[in-house]
C-alpha cells in the first residue's frame, strides 16, 4: 500500500464559534399547512402492565399496526411469537425504565418546536420537490429503543427511522450529551465521544428530515470512484441545507463547531491531500471507506479533524456547481450523474 501524504497540522483547536446562518423565509406559495402530530409510543409502551403484556401487546397492536411489529423485530430484536417474548419484554422495560422518564421530560420540553420545524422542513421539500407528497398527518413516533440501535444511513449514522406514516424518533439517543447514561456508555465502549456529541435534542429533526431525503432520493453505496460517492452525499447534504435553512451545518454535517470551522480554513488543503494522493477515482473500499464513513477523525489530517471528511468535500463540490448553474432543479441535481457534477463544477479551491 502506498504511503498517504498527511497533514498532521491540518486542524488546530479553534477557540471561536460559528453563528447560525440566517433565516429564510418560505415564499407564500409554499406555506399550504402539512400537519405534523406526535405519537408517544414510547409512553404508552412503558406503561405496559408487565403482568398482563400479552394483553397489553394486542391493544398496543391495535394502535400502531405498522410501527409495533417492525419496533419488537427490528429495534428489540424480539420475536413477538416467541413464548418467551413477554420475559424479554419485562426484562426490557425494567432496564430502560430510567431511560424512558428522561426521554418523557426531554419530549416533552421540545416536542412543540419539533413539531414546527419538521412541518417547516417539509414544506420546503414539497415546494422544492413537487413530486414529493408528504404523509399527512406526518407522524413523530417516540420511542426507546437500546443504546447501540443505530445505523448508517447516506449523510450520517443515527438510530431514528423513516416509518409508514413519518419518522421514528428514538428517544435514547436524543437525552443530551450531558446525561449520565452516555459517561457508562463511554466507558463500556458502546459510543465514542463523537457520537455522543450528537445525541441532543436538536438532532431530532436533522435526523426526521435525513430520513425523508433517504426515502425520496435513495441510492446503493458502493462500486463507485470515491469523488462520486463523495458527490452523492454531498447533494443530499445540499438539499437537507435548503430544508433547514435556519439550522448550523455543524449539526448538518455532525461535526463539532471547531471541526466545521477547520474545514472551511483549510478547504484547499483537504481538496489537495485527495489529489495529490490519487484518491478521487479510487473505487477501493477499504481506501474510500475512511473518507465517506462515519468516524471520530480522519487520521491523514490531523487528530482534531471530523470523521466523515468526504461529506464536506463532497456538498463543496455541489455548492460549486450550483453556484455554476443555479437554474438547476433541486429533482434534477439530485438525478445528475455525479462523475458529470463532478467535471461541470469546476471545483478547485484555492
Amino acid at each position: 500500500m502506498k504511503m498517504m501524504k498527511a497533514y498532521p497540522l491540518l486542524f488546530a483547536v479553534i477557540i471561536f464559534g460559528l453563528s447560525c446562518k440566517d433565516e429564510t423565509k418560505l415564499p407564500d406559495e409554499a406555506n399550504k399547512p402539512i400537519p405534523v402530530t406526535i405519537a408517544r409510543f414510547d409512553k404508552d409502551f412503558f406503561n405496559i402492565d408487565t403482568a398482563q403484556i400479552t394483553a397489553d401487546l394486542h391493544l398496543l397492536q391495535a394502535k400502531y399496526p405498522d410501527f409495533l411489529p417492525g419496533y419488537l423485530n427490528a429495534i428489540l430484536g424480539i420475536n413477538p411469537e416467541d413464548p418467551l417474548a413477554p420475559v424479554a419484554i419485562k426484562a426490557f422495560l425494567q432496564s430502560y425504565y430510567g431511560v424512558y422518564l428522561t426521554g418523557n421530560i426531554v419530549v416533552n420540553k421540545h416536542k412543540n418546536e419539533w413539531v414546527a420545524q419538521t412541518e417547516d422542513a417539509l414544506k420546503w421539500m414539497r415546494y422544492l420537490v413537487p413530486a414529493f407528497k408528504p404523509d399527512s398527518p406526518f407522524v413523530l413516533t417516540t420511542f426507546v429503543g437500546p443504546m447501540d440501535a443505530f445505523e448508517a444511513f447516506s449523510i450520517g449514522d443515527y438510530g431514528d427511522v423513516r416509518t409508514s406514516n413519518g419518522a421514528g424518533i428514538a428517544m435514547q439517543l436524543h437525552l443530551g450529551q450531558r446525561e449520565e447514561i452516555y459517561n457508562q456508555g463511554l466507558q463500556s465502549g458502546i459510543f465514542y465521544r463523537y457520537q455522543v456529541r450528537r445525541f441532543e435534542p436538536d438532532m431530532v429533526v436533522v435526523n426526521t428530515i435525513k430520513n425523508v431525503i433517504e426515502d425520496q432520493f435513495s441510492y446503493t453505496a458502493g462500486g463507485k470512484p470515491l469523488v462520486e460517492e463523495m458527490v452523492e452525499k454531498g447533494k443530499r447534504l445540499y438539499l437537507l441545507k435548503k430544508l433547514l435553512p435556519a439550522v448550523n451545518d455543524s449539526l448538518l454535517l455532525g461535526y463539532s463547531g471547531d471541526q466545521l470551522k477547520g474545514s472551511i480554513e483549510n478547504e484547499a488543503v483537504i481538496w489537495q491531500f485527495f489529489v495529490k494522493n490519487d484518491l478521487l477515482f479510487t473505487i477501493d473500499p477499504s481506501i474510500n471507506q475512511g473518507y465517506i464513513k462515519d468516524g471520530p477523525k480522519t487520521p491523514e489530517l490531523g487528530e482534531a479533524s471530523p470523521g466523515y471528511i468526504g461529506l464536506f468535500t463532497g456538498l463543496q463540490i455541489v455548492e460549486s456547481f450550483m453556484e455554476k448553474y443555479p437554474e438547476t432543479s433541486i429533482p434534477v441535481l439530485m438525478q445528475k450523474d455525479p462523475g458529470q457534477l463532478f467535471s461541470e463544477s469546476g471545483y478547485k479551491p484555492n
